[in-house]
């Protein structure tokens, strides 16, 4: 991509404009401030700056420009960002351009994708709006859809795409063809088509499941330079939004349960495209929501499925849940014949991945020849997730496989087992600070104490007022969040860093003397200030040193310093 398009795109489309869709911002100085998108919080600590076209979020660090901003809150990535603020600007990118007068591969599948939508709706696919209305499916769901037919004909498509100009090599680019002695000849026929876009919203595929002839139930368009199999999520650029909102994703194996589950008011839900889940698509889910639940088949097939795919999400940071369908049935025929409330109960009565699996395996962990392998199978699994993961359920899967809880932990984690997390386990006796760190660490557990501190500042000033990152982190959470849950929350995350910092704060703090709270607040604060004036006045000095202090730093450096002098009364 030339570097000409890319500013002549950064420069069309404000900032301001773009964010103000999703974030209420309101003027402040220069830029202007709201809520971060990026992260939950109650102060506004998100500033965009039109002028630089960037923006910087105080509390949880993320910076960035209109590419990285649209790459983050719609999970895409750069090219795929780069398309869709093209749009937004009017700006046309030749995309997989070939020889000068051919057409791109994207632009091929729409032309194809038009013509499978008039084929549905032509004489010729009476058998196929047959059958989608025997699935209850209506005409607004075909529309919905984009849902096509591929006539029984050998070279329909083929005829249609070269009176469009496309060349036989495009053509067969594509994938939607194949190619043998004889000649070329049309890989979707007699097939009621379902297109699969891009997280963008391009065709980049079709699926085709058999309405006339014979062949096998499903197949899809081969891999080529614009669809990868590993990448994509069938309907993922319709459910993306709804992911987001809902904090979940629903995850089938097919097309027909995925139009279902949107038909049906869960808009969340996306299928696997027939293949076996990989990183990339735990990669894509994980953009949106944690939390994924899995609704394969419930025959042992579809069981098997679901437990491989799941500890393939999980290992790539989601919290998976395994559904279990009433009556044996797939999500489509089930939400066919019941209310989606039903398919709500099962959500809610899904359980998560440890706890499914041992499930699954009850029946061979009581049948002594089997039982060996069984718990074999279940220790390798558990290897592969995070031990806290694990730990969580320490006693469920102690009961279930009869290994007492110490011996257990062993098998899985070996030697790296981890370490209980109590509160006394953490080693807050650390070498001796520096005062300034001493300093920022007892502004932090005064802040964690006493309300009157927490009140007396805003959480954005953390940043200007502490130097050390983790105080700064440590002193926001605080600010931002309930005091009185922190201190468990970091401890069971096992962060350290914080704890440690409270305790060292108010071991600081005790030994200021015995005075009241507001007197320690106050001579913290000032001390605190006082060093944050004398930094800036150190950098004006240099610029001085240097020649380089323009005339509004010299008179900035005369008013830090009348600020120091009362800061160091």
């Amino acid at each position: 991509m030339p570097s000409e398009v890319y500013e002549q795109i950064k420069s069309s489309v404000d900032i301001v404009d773009l964010i103000s869709e999703r974030v209420r911002l309101r003027k402040s100085g220069r830029g202007y401030i709201g809520l971060c998108p990026f992260h939950d919080e109650k102060t506004a600590s998100f500033f965009v700056y039109p002028d630089t076209q960037s923006y910087y979020c105080f509390g949880c660090h993320e910076s960035g420009n209109i590419f990285t901003y649209i790459m983050k809150t719609e999970g895409l990535e750069f090219r795929e960002a780069l398309e869709l603020l093209a749009g937004r600007a009017g700006i046309e990118l030749r995309t997989y351009e070939h020889k000068r007068g051919e057409r791109s591969l994207y632009d091929i599948l729409e032309l194809s994708a038009n013509f499978f939508m008039n084929n549905l709706q032509s004489s010729q696919g009476t058998a196929a709006r047959a059958y989608l209305e025997r699935r209850k499916l209506d005409k607004s769901d075909i529309e919905r859809f984009s849902l096509g037919y591929s006539l029984s004909s050998w070279d329909a498509l083929i005829n249609f795409l070269r009176k469009q100009g496309v060349s036989d090599k495009m053509i067969l680019a594509s994938g939607l063809v194949s190619q043998n002695s004889m000649g070329l000849y049309d890989r979707f026929r007699g097939r009621l088509i379902f297109p699969i876009h891009s997280i963008s919203g391009k065709i980049v595929a079709f699926g085709g499941r058999i309405i006339d002839g014979d062949g096998v139930k499903y197949i899809n368009s081969p891999e080529n330079e614009i669809y990868s199999k590993r990448r994509n999520l069938y309907l993922l650029d319709e459910a993306r939004k709804f992911i987001r909102e809902k904090r979940r994703s629903i995850l089938v194996e097919g097309y027909m349960d995925a139009l279902r589950l949107h038909k049906c008011g869960f808009r969340e839900a996306v299928a696997s495209l027939g293949t076996s889940l990989t990183p990339e698509q735990a990669e894509l889910l994980s953009r949106f929501a944690d939390r994924c639940y899995i609704c394969y088949d419930s025959d042992n097939a579809g069981k098997n499925a679901s437990l491989r795919g799941m500890y393939i999400l999980q290992e790539h940071g989601l919290d998976v849940y395994v559904v279990n369908i009433p009556e044996g049935k797939d999500p489509d025929e089930f939400l066919c014949s019941n209310p989606p409330e039903k398919f709500e109960d099962a959500l809610t009565q899904a359980k998560p991945l440890i706890l499914a699996h041992i499930d699954y395996l009850k029946p061979a962990l009581s049948d002594k020849s089997r039982k060996k392998s069984a718990v074999q199978e279940l220790i390798e699994s558990l290897k592969k997730l995070n031990p806290e993961e694990v730990l969580q359920y320490r006693a469920q899967i102690s009961e279930a496989v009869l290994i007492p809880p110490t011996e257990l932990e062993q098998r899985i984690f070996g030697d790296a087992r981890p370490i209980s997390r109590k509160r006394e386990n953490f080693d807050v006796n650390t070498p001796k600070l520096e005062h300034e760190d001493q300093l920022e660490a007892g502004f932090c557990a005064m802040l964690m104490t006493e309300q009157f501190c927490r009140l007396s500042i805003e959480p954005v000033e953390v940043y200007e007022i502490l130097s050390n990152e983790t105080a700064q982190d440590t002193a926001y959470a605080i600010l931002t969040e309930n005091p009185e849950s922190l201190a468990e929350l970091w401890l069971s995350l096992g962060d350290v860093d914080k704890l440690g910092i409270i305790e060292r704060g108010k071991n600081f703090c005790a030994q200021i003397g015995n005075i009241k709270a507001s007197e320690k607040w106050e001579k913290i604060y000032n001390e605190l200030m006082r060093k944050k004036i004398t930094r800036k006045i150190d950098e004006i000095n240099a610029k001085l040193r240097r020649g380089e202090a323009t005339n509004e730093e010299l008179q900035e450096l005369m008013s830090l310093q009348k600020q120091r002098e009362i800061y160091a009364r």
